[in-house]
């Protein structure tokens, strides 16, 4: 029994050591498995750190950017409702924080000012897809400014919702429009050019038929005996030959190259003494106010041109107005133009920047639209029934030719407000200018006219021989030459500026080669202007417009032979034992 009892104890004893070990091994192994998964729970609790951690920091990021971006950006949500906006929002927009979240985007959008419009607009987007259109926004104290809006879907606290970036594009706009102002301003100015070189080709023919019409007439009234009664027709043509003269003066303006006379003009005592004239052009209901500044610049002008155009822009003022009372402004003064200003007005883009004289003719008539703006400096262009002339086109001429500019400020049923920029010049002298003495003068010797129009020879011999002068006559430079070489007598020479074959300019140089001191008085239709910038330090004796008649001829010549240090071979053979 008691053996019995032993092997069973030992029996038992041998199981639970089995069952220890069993049990061991399985704590070894409970052990390895709660090792491993503190292991796993530590990496997964490390990964979630560093997820947390970047999520915060990509937060901060983001925050920091929408916050710190330089254009306003919003958040709303599928209904409009804004949800955030950045500082530089709050900013732009004027409105407090809080007052801007609880608004809608249309409150703040102009063009999209509805739910309906905003939805429409949301339709556009796809996944992952922005959307970019233009809009303008409003201020909350009601200004408005452009903006270019780029849109996203986003998913802002697990809602899909849009964030838009609205770019201010004010500058952009002001820059477009500037560039588009100067590309029509450039495309007028190549079509006004083009015109101009028409213009100016078809005056100079022009003022050739004229010549021999007004100088013909002219000796004829001279000849003619005072009961004539062939005297009035004579009158009316040589009237009518003037007024055709002066519309090719209007054209030669027109493309720049009229005839000015330069010399130093002080514009207020100019608008003093054509006061009443200016008045007289004005209508009777119409009261004409000067305002001028004194001690103004002189400017280095063609008084008659200034006259022509302060002529011009007050009857255009005047009709403006109208039958109905109202007030003409004409005012001078002087200010600084700086390249914007200038940039701003008509017609040289190269103007240098400085002091400039201004004539300012101010009328509270009817205005101008932008499309009469757009069209007023075409060639014979009104509003009128009928026009009388090239108006505007041939002031923008006779600017162009001074060195000038317009600013031209309207609006319709405002008035308007012409500017004439002219280059400032000295301080006016007090010393009253001479008027020239009409006399009968009368030369001798003997003169060579050059001339490719064969009634421009025969009128202008016909004037010279009437002052006194034997005349010779060449119809190109090529015979002027040979015409000069084979007289020693020759006392000075009209010579053509336009002609074929050998040309005024190239038969001149020719001439100076031939005799130094030969004296030349060139003709053209075309302005003082150039033909001095051609021949300036040339030597040139003298020059006349064309078309013209014997008191001008006569002045040309007088002065002309009159130059201190002129010489010619006529004047040295006289001279010599």
């Amino acid at each position: 029994m008691v053996q019995g009892r032993t092997a069973s104890l030992a029996q038992e004893l041998e199981e639970r050591r089995k069952a220890e070990e069993v049990l061991k091994e399985l704590t070894g192994r409970l052990e390895e498995l709660i090792g491993e998964r503190t292991a796993e729970l530590e990496r997964e609790i490390g990964d979630r750190r560093r997820s947390e951690e970047a999520a915060l920091s990509s937060e901060r990021l983001f925050r920091e950017l929408f916050q710190n971006i330089a254009d306003p950006v919003y958040i709303s949500d599928a209904s409009g409702r804004i949800l955030a906006a950045n500082q530089q929002a709050v900013r732009e927009l004027g409105y407090p924080e809080e007052e801007l979240l609880a608004l809608m985007v249309h409150d703040l959008d102009v063009i999209y000012h509805n739910d309906e419009r905003l939805a429409g607009k949301f339709r556009e987007f796809t996944e992952n897809s922005p959307l970019t259109f233009e809009s303008v926004h409003r201020r909350k104290d009601g200004s408005f400014f452009p903006v270019e809006v780029n849109a996203l879907l986003i998913d802002f606290n697990g809602s899909p919702c849009v964030m838009g970036v609205a770019r201010n594009i004010s500058e952009r706009k002001r820059g477009e429009q500037e560039r588009l102002k100067l590309e029509k301003q450039l495309l007028h100015a190549q079509k006004l050019e083009s015109l101009g070189v028409l213009a100016g080709g078809i005056a100079h023919d022009f003022n050739n038929i004229l010549t021999a019409i007004v100088g013909n007439a002219d000796l004829a009234l001279m000849r003619l005996a005072p009961d004539s009664p062939v005297r009035d027709n004579l009158q009316r043509i040589e009237k009518s030959a003037l007024r055709a003269a002066d519309l090719a003066k209007q054209m030669l303006a027109y493309s720049g190259k009229g005839r000015f006379l330069i010399e130093r003009v002080d514009l207020n005592r100019l608008l003093e003494e054509m006061l009443n004239m200016l008045e007289l052009s004005a209508s009777k209901k119409v009261l004409l106010r000067l305002n001028l500044t004194r001690l103004l610049p002189t400017v280095e002008a063609d008084a008659s041109q200034l006259r022509q155009i302060a002529m011009n822009l007050i009857l255009n003022a005047s009709e403006a107005i109208g039958e109905k009372s109202g007030e003409i402004t004409v005012s001078t003064g002087s200010l600084f133009c700086d390249r914007a200003y200038l940039n701003d007005a008509w017609f040289d883009k190269n103007l240098p920047e400085g002091l400039y004289v201004f004539l300012d003719i101010a009328d509270n008539g009817c205005g101008m639209d932008r499309d009469t703006l757009s069209r007023i400096y075409d060639p014979f262009y009104t509003t009128k029934f009928t026009g009388r002339g090239l108006g505007m086109a041939a002031v923008l001429g006779i600017v162009r030719g001074h060195k000038g500019a317009i600013k031209i400020d309207s609006e319709p049923g405002a008035g308007t407000t012409i500017r004439i920029l002219l280059p400032a010049g000295a301080l006016p002298s007090e010393e009253p200018a001479r008027e020239a003495e009409e006399d009968r003068w009368r030369g001798r010797g003997k003169v060579l006219l050059v001339d490719d129009e064969e009634t421009v020879r025969a009128i202008g011999s016909e004037m010279l021989r009437e002052l006194g002068f034997e005349v010779l006559t060449a119809d190109d430079g090529r015979e002027a030459l040979e015409t000069f070489r084979s007289s020693s007598e020759i006392s000075f020479i009209i010579l053509d500026l336009t002609m074929p074959h050998l040309d005024g300019e190239q038969t001149f140089v020719e001439l100076r080669k031939l005799d130094p001191g030969v004296r030349v008085i060139m003709s053209s239709g075309y302005n003082l202007q150039e033909v001095n910038h051609r021949f300036a330090g040339k030597g040139l004796a003298g020059f006349i417009q064309k078309p013209y008649n014997l008191s001008a001829l006569r002045a040309v010549v007088k002065q002309s032979l009159a130059r201190v240090g002129a010489t010619s071979r006529q004047d040295e053979k006289e001279e010599s034992p």
